[in-house]
């Protein structure tokens, strides 16, 4: 499973998570856009799902690298471009925004239905207050097993 995510702590919250419901599968992590684009296109045969976040930095952030301007839908380009290549692995979005450059979440989730039949699923509401996210992500990683 790859978990594309900039922010650390989402990232382990996620991690965590399905760890402890699934210790059998092996989670990658990007923090990018450029990384996720690289791995995604590289190595999507061996990821049966793809954890997105929409809202990312568009280099990893390092001791040289700030990471670049933060891109507001660079989930979507992400999608594009597995579109693009034929990539159908599963995809679903973990946001805890509501709206994105002015759209709706749901009106995202629309869009990217219609543009990504093949690999985009849907989106779940993270929160680090809430945990009903928790059950919403494990049983849909159970439909995929």
């Amino acid at each position: 499973m790859l978990i594309v995510e900039d922010l650390p702590e989402k990232a382990e919250e996620i991690s965590l998570e399905i760890i402890a419901n699934f210790p059998n599968i092996k989670i990658i992590r990007k923090t990018s856009y450029h990384s996720a684009i690289e791995e995604i296109f590289k190595n999507h045969k061996e990821y049966f799902l793809i954890l997105l976040d929409i809202t990312m930095s568009t280099f990893d952030v390092n001791v040289e690298e700030n990471g670049g301007v933060p891109e507001t839908l660079a989930g979507k380009r992400i999608l594009e471009g597995m579109y693009l290549r034929d990539i159908q692995t599963k995809v679903k979005v973990v946001t805890m925004f509501e709206s994105f450059d002015g759209k709706s979440i749901k009106a995202l989730d629309q869009e990217l239905r219609e543009d990504n039949p093949d690999s985009y699923d849907g989106f779940i509401f993270f929160s680090f207050k809430k945990s009903d996210w928790k059950k919403q992500l494990i049983e849909y990683i159970k439909t995929l097993l």
